[in-house]
């Protein structure tokens, strides 16, 4: 009996909070960070250099998730007609849903602020992620995403008829997508 308090305490306090999230074991393709729930990497403070750190992204933890962790979620193709202007053409991007990868951070029913290397930001909520369910692509035409092109993630719509609603997804579309604040 002398043991089994010990041991509770262990169990209730060596457990780390991120448990559910499981750590990268490669490069981090996506970081979600802000109100998220299930973390896997340590706080960001001001000076922590790196591409986040010339972003100036600051979080107290966040949802790190490598190619291993996007491509074990369940995939979704959508093929849509994109590339620069005079030379656009069909491509199959693939990867798992937003929302999926938004609730395993923990930040169902949140809004999702995705942000591209080079500093661009949108806004896209939730209503809207469950409504259209975009993806976060990882591949083009059965192709990983790198670093240079539309990757290393992007964030792709179905196609849609709405010219309006078109047009609104065009800028949520984000592409060398590296990190998404969440609120």
């Amino acid at each position: 009996m002398r043991l089994a308090l010990p041991l509770a305490f262990v169990l209730t306090t060596s457990m780390p909070v991120w448990a559910e999230m499981p750590a990268p074991q490669g490069h981090v393709l996506l970081t979600l960070g802000g109100a998220v729930t299930e973390t896997n990497l340590p706080a960001r403070g001001e000076n922590d250099g790196g591409l986040l750190g010339h972003l100036d992204v600051q979080h107290n933890g966040a949802a790190g998730f490598d190619a291993s962790t996007l491509d074990g979620l369940e995939q979704v193709e959508i093929t849509i007609t994109y590339g620069p202007e005079g030379n656009k053409r069909d491509i199959a991007f693939s990867g798992p849903l937003l929302s999926d990868v938004m609730i395993m951070a923990g930040a169902e029913g949140k809004t999702a602020r995705p942000m591209a290397m080079d500093g661009y930001q949108s806004e896209i909520p939730w209503d809207s992620i469950k409504a259209h369910q975009p993806i976060v692509a990882t591949h083009a035409d059965d192709t990983p995403m790198g670093i240079g092109g539309y990757g290393p993630t992007m964030i792709v719509f179905p196609p849609t008829d709405d010219a309006d609603l078109a047009q609104k997804q065009a800028g949520q579309q984000v592409w060398a997508l590296a990190y998404i604040e969440i609120e």
